[in-house]
């Protein structure tokens, strides 16, 4: 009983904080951190219930429950390299051969590779060495899950996003062209949410926001997404009055800055109530580079083809660590540090001689 109040009050602030950041700061990596703690809470605060309450029969489902969500996870960390060598195969076929394309079978690659290392691991070299690279290689592996299901956690969560109608501006970010100068189906499907939500707004409100078409012309192309984009809505009905382009960035956090100063040269105020573009698994990036703009805008996600997605997820994750290098490099030396402590260890102390 002495514990249960503090967990409960624990629970409480961290519920708290997930929707504040949900609902008013939900440009961070920290939603799906803070959901995934809400819930580790919760299942502590349930087990207290459960033995203050000396309930067997809920300590019985409850226990079943996490066997079952524990096996599950094991299994498909365990077999998940099937998963991605079939999409691996499928994204080849629709999309051709790159580096980018072959994400999920370098992922399946390194599944099979952790699944080997776990399962028919060889006791070979002396005990300090085993335990070092054990303990450096068990933390590095669970930071690398653990940093995987936050972003794919703060991807969900940052989809429970449904805008007033009320804004001023939506961005549009520019996606690559097909064979140089046509809108394909990922950057059509950005532009179609855009006009969704343009056209609902004009309809609830009466009130026309602006379409901003943001992108410059990369070297393989023959003009501009941004004029690309704007072309594409101007052939479905939209006037062009209501149309600006932005042509000049060449990624996503330029997108944003750029579109930012026509917004408030166009309106000659910095107070515009904005919003932005994008396919589903970018949205949450682009939000947390529109934080570190300062830039008071989040994102709407257009839907991305189910095949798609699993490539796009790991390419997120990366850009990510990217951002956070400093941290991530501060983290992968604290767990070297910790497996040299446990190879010097076992040096110094090492275990009794079995009889």
């Amino acid at each position: 009983m002495t514990l249960l109040i503090p967990t409960a009050i624990i629970f409480i602030v961290l519920v708290g904080l997930f929707f504040t950041y949900l609902i008013k700061l939900r440009n961070s990596l920290y939603i799906g951190t803070l959901a995934n703690l809400s819930l580790l809470v919760l299942l502590v605060l349930l087990v207290e219930i459960i033995s203050v309450l000396n309930s067997q029969f809920w300590g019985i489902i409850l226990g079943l429950a996490v066997a079952l969500v524990g096996l599950l996870v094991f299994l498909g960390l365990t077999l998940s390299f099937i998963f991605f060598f079939i999409n691996a195969f499928i994204v080849w076929k629709r999309e051709g051969y790159s580096l980018s394309s072959s994400l999920t079978l370098i992922t399946g690659i390194a599944v099979i590779a952790v699944d080997l290392l776990f399962f028919f691991n060889p006791s070979v070299g002396p005990k300090p060495l085993q335990g070092a690279i054990t303990m450096f290689l068990t933390l590095l592996i669970g930071y690398v899950l653990l940093t995987v299901w936050n972003t794919i956690s703060s991807m969900i969560l940052y989809r429970m996003y449904f805008p007033r109608k009320d804004k001023d501006y939506i961005i549009v970010l520019g996606s690559g062209l097909i064979d140089g100068y046509k809108v394909g189906r990922l950057l059509g499907n950005r532009i179609e949410t855009a006009l969704s939500f343009y056209r609902s707004e004009i309809k609830a409100t009466g009130k026309h926001p602006k379409l901003i078409f943001s992108g410059g012309q990369g070297g393989d192309e023959l003009l501009p997404e941004g004029e690309a984009m704007q072309k594409y809505a101007l052939e479905h009905g939209i006037p062009k009055v209501d149309t600006l382009v932005e042509d000049k960035s060449i990624n996503t956090e330029q997108n944003l800055a750029f579109s930012r100063k026509i917004i408030e040269k166009d309106s000659g105020r910095d107070d515009n109530k904005v919003i932005f573009v994008s396919n589903n698994y970018h949205i949450l990036r682009a939000g947390v580079l529109a934080r570190k703009l300062k830039f008071a805008a989040f994102g709407v996600g257009a839907p991305t083809p189910f095949y798609f997605l699993p490539n796009a997820v790991i390419r997120e994750h990366l850009a990510f660590l990217v951002m956070n290098k400093r941290a991530n490099i501060a983290i992968i030396v604290l767990i070297a540090l910790i497996a040299l402590g446990t190879g010097l260890l076992l040096y110094f102390v090492p275990g009794e001689p079995i009889q």
